[in-house]
């Protein structure tokens, strides 16, 4: 066990939890909850789920890559940084600011650079790669979801 790597993931992990965290007031919610709802929604907790995967998919490939780096400033690990980051910040866009049209502009630049997390991971962590591009299927519902959400929403 690395515990410098562990100490690095953690803590990247809780600060994209507390951007998130911030972001979910109670009045956001409230307001969320109230939304039309596109076709082949998923319920709050499959969202929850869907959260929790995430936090151990990318806790995983940020301890798999604070191991083999101890450089943080390191490409793969600046762009997982970002990525994390902007994760956090998607929530912040739909209950801080109550913008489904920024939150489903937001998937793009973030997706991109989850791709780009994918590309620069694979020549050196194939099991980071797959991890992350697991995450980037998820980014196709998300598409829909937040096009329709902001649609079906004005």
């Amino acid at each position: 066990m690395d515990w410098i790597a562990l100490i690095k993931t953690i803590a990247l992990c809780l600060v994209s939890i507390l951007i998130e965290a911030l972001s979910a007031t109670k009045k956001g919610r409230i307001w969320f909850q109230q939304l039309k709802r596109p076709k082949y929604s998923f319920s709050l907790q499959v969202w929850y789920f869907v959260g929790a995967i995430y936090y151990i998919i990318f806790g995983i490939i940020a301890y798999r890559q604070f191991s083999g780096d101890s450089n943080i400033f390191s490409v793969p690990i600046i762009l997982l940084a970002l990525v994390m980051i902007l994760n956090g910040l998607g929530n912040f866009i739909i209950f801080k600011y109550r913008s489904l049209k920024w939150f489903y502009l937001i998937i793009y630049p973030f997706g991109l650079l989850l791709l780009a997390l994918i590309l620069v991971l694979l020549p050196n962590d194939k099991i980071s790669a797959l991890l992350a591009s697991l995450y980037f299927l998820w980014l196709i519902y998300d598409l829909y979801y937040g096009y329709n959400m902001w649609k079906l929403n004005p």
